[in-house]
This record gives C-alpha cells, sequence and structure tokens, in this order.
C-alpha cells in the first residue's frame, strides 16, 4: 500500500469508529428483570408485611395445633399445654377467631379437660344446634362446625357429666350418638365406662365386648386396647371369666400399654385398677391396689372395694413381705406421662 493509501485509511479511522453502534447498557437489557414473589405465597407468610402478618401467624398456630392434635390420638399422653397456650394468644390475631376456640375446645374435649372446657363445650354446642344460649356461658362467633369435631365436643361434654356423677345423663347422651352416628370403639367404650361407673357391671359387659372382639379395629387402635381393658375390669367385678383371647387381643393392638396414658378413665383412679389386673401377683400390682382403694372416691360401689381387698389379700398371701409404698412404681406405660398442669382460665371470645 502507498503512502496516500495509509493516509487515507488514518482518515476515514475516526468516522467508521463514530459511525458504529454503541453497545447497549445492560441496565436497559430488557432480558434482565428482577423477580419480585409475593411473601402470601410463601410457606413462612409475611412476617412484616402490615395488615397480614397477625393472619399468617394465625394459620400457622391453627395448623401446628391441628398436627398435635392428630399426634395426640395415636400417642396418649403428649403435652400440648404449649399448643394450648399459643391457642389463647392467636384467639387474639383475628376478629372472627371461631377456628381457634374450636380447635381449643377440641384439645379439652380429648384430654377431659373439664375445667377449663365445659362451658366452651356447652357453647360451641348450643350456637351451632340452638341459637339461644343462656347466659353466662360462652359464646364464640357463631360456626358450622365438621362433623369430627361436633363428635369430639358432644364425647368431651359426656364424659364430664360422667366424671361429675350425673351417669344416666351421660348415658342418654352417649346412647344419643350411637342411634345418629352408628357404634363405634369410643363410642361403645364410653357408655359402657359410665354403666360400670353407675354400678351395673352386667350391662357394661356385652358393651365392652363388643368394642374389643366384635368391631373391626380403627385408627387409632389404641381405642380397641382401651376397650379391652374396660372389658378385663367388668369381667373381674362381676365375678366373670374372661375370654381366651382378651389379653392376646389388647396386646396384639397396644403392645406398649400406651392406652394406659388416656385421661379418660371413669373414674381417673381406675387406671390403676386395670394395670393391677394386667400384672401377675407382686409387689407393683400391690402399690397399685392400695393405691386404688387408698384414691377411690366415695361414689365408688362397695362391691368394687370388696373385689379390689380381695385382690390384695390374695396377692399379700402369694407374695409377703412386700413394703407399702405410697405411689406405686412407674412402669414403661407411664414415664412419659407429664404431671398435670395448673387449670387455665378461658378468657371470653369477642361476640
Amino acid at each position: 500500500m502507498t503512502v496516500r493509501g495509509w493516509l487515507a485509511c488514518l482518515l476515514l479511522f475516526p468516522s467508521v469508529i463514530e459511525a458504529q453502534p454503541t453497545e447497549p447498557s445492560r441496565a436497559a437489557s430488557p432480558s434482565v428483570r428482577k423477580v419480585f414473589r409475593d411473601c402470601a405465597l410463601t410457606v413462612w407468610g409475611c412476617a412484616n408485611r402490615a395488615g397480614h402478618s397477625d393472619d399468617s401467624e394465625y394459620e400457622q398456630i391453627i395448623q401446628r395445633a391441628r398436627s398435635q392434635l392428630g399426634f395426640s390420638h395415636t400417642a396418649p399422653g403428649v403435652d400440648l399445654s404449649k399448643t394450648v397456650t399459643e391457642l389463647l394468644d392467636a384467639t387474639k390475631l383475628t376478629p372472627n377467631p371461631r377456628e381457634a376456640w374450636v380447635t381449643l375446645a377440641v384439645i379439652y374435649a380429648e384430654q377431659a379437660n373439664c375445667t377449663d372446657g365445659y362451658s366452651l363445650f356447652e357453647s360451641l354446642l348450643a350456637t351451632t344446634e340452638n341459637p339461644a344460649t343462656g347466659r353466662g356461658t360462652l359464646t364464640p362467633p357463631t360456626v358450622e362446625l365438621l362433623w369430627k369435631d361436633r363428635q369430639t365436643l358432644r364425647l368431651g361434654l359426656s364424659l364430664c357429666h360422667s366424671l361429675r356423677g350425673e351417669h344416666q345423663r351421660a348415658a342418654t347422651q352417649y346412647r344419643r350418638m350411637i342411634l345418629h352416628d352408628g357404634p363405634s370403639q369410643r363410642l361403645l367404650y364410653r357408655l359402657a365406662d359410665t354403666l360400670l361407673a353407675d354400678g351395673r357391671p352386667d350391662e357394661a359387659v356385652p358393651l365392652y365386648r363388643q368394642a374389643c372382639l366384635e368391631l373391626p379395629p380403627v385408627q387409632p387402635q389404641v381405642l380397641v386396647a382401651r376397650s379391652c381393658a374396660g372389658l378385663l375390669v367388668a369381667l373381674d367385678r362381676s365375678y366373670r371369666q374372661r375370654p381366651t383371647r382378651l389379653l392376646s387381643q389388647l396386646r396384639r393392638y397396644d403392645l406398649g400399654l400406651r392406652f394406659l396414658k388416656m385421661t379418660d378413665f371413669v373414674p381417673a383412679v381406675d387406671r390403676d385398677y386395670s394395670r393391677a389386673l394386667l400384672l401377675s401377683p407382686s409387689c407393683e400390682r400391690e402399690a397399685l391396689l392400695r393405691q386404688y382403694l387408698h384414691a377411690a372416691p366415695p361414689s365408688v360401689p362397695h362391691a368394687y372395694r370388696r373385689r379390689a381387698e380381695e385382690h390384695l389379700a390374695e396377692n399379700q398371701a402369694k407374695v409377703p413381705g412386700c413394703t407399702p409404698q405410697t405411689e406405686p412404681p412407674l412402669t414403661r406405660a407411664d414415664e412419659a406421662v407429664p404431671p398435670p398442669s395448673a387449670p387455665l382460665v378461658v378468657p371470653k371470645p369477642p361476640l
């Protein structure tokens, strides 16, 4: 290339550079954009979003409570005091805390907590079934209870009547539920418990037998074992021989004796008597029988006390020298039972 050619190139080069399109900046690129995800669609909710934090926290509390409640059905004795406290707090997070009150009532019913739950059971069932509620009762907003929740509250209310000694009233309610909902392990053994506590073991036996040996088992299977334990006690108190497959049926569905952690024994001291009948003659059995005789309320029929004294005398004859204990030794079935908590004061929900 000649000198003139080189000069021409140098003169044209700046104009060529100016004519080239500039590279678009990355900030203005249409292909790159920021994505903002709505926190309300996430699992954690919007903790700091105005107007939504309380609702999200409320829903999480309800979900946790229902989950714990489901777990307690298969693992009796689970401590739900923290869940109860959270639900009481949840009633203050929303103007219409109906689900919190219903869940709280269901937990009280499952735990046989009549001190805190009785007025709540009455109010929720009256609000659902009869709009005219009495004065002085808790009155949550009107709700349409799910069938399962409604039955649980009815069971809780009937159990409270039975624990108060109103056995005839409780038996009438249980029979009405059986006619309406059909027989189940829990309904049958609850009715049988009431009849047994009322001094009518012969009437309780066929109900326990149906729940333990005749109805197909359903979840949670601990209810089958609870029915079989009731049959064992009723047969013993009526001086009748137990069926050969009774204990095998009980162990089959509850090898760890989880039913002993349940809180719906009527009266509560019958739990010790049930434990004693499952043991062979031993110092532990003697301690349980002594505990039963010491703690049995005056409403326990005299025939039941006499039967326990007969077992105690028989045990002392076979295993002499046992040291009397103030409390029976712990077994695998009740080592994890938490101590009873102080009754909670339920505030009035907003009308």
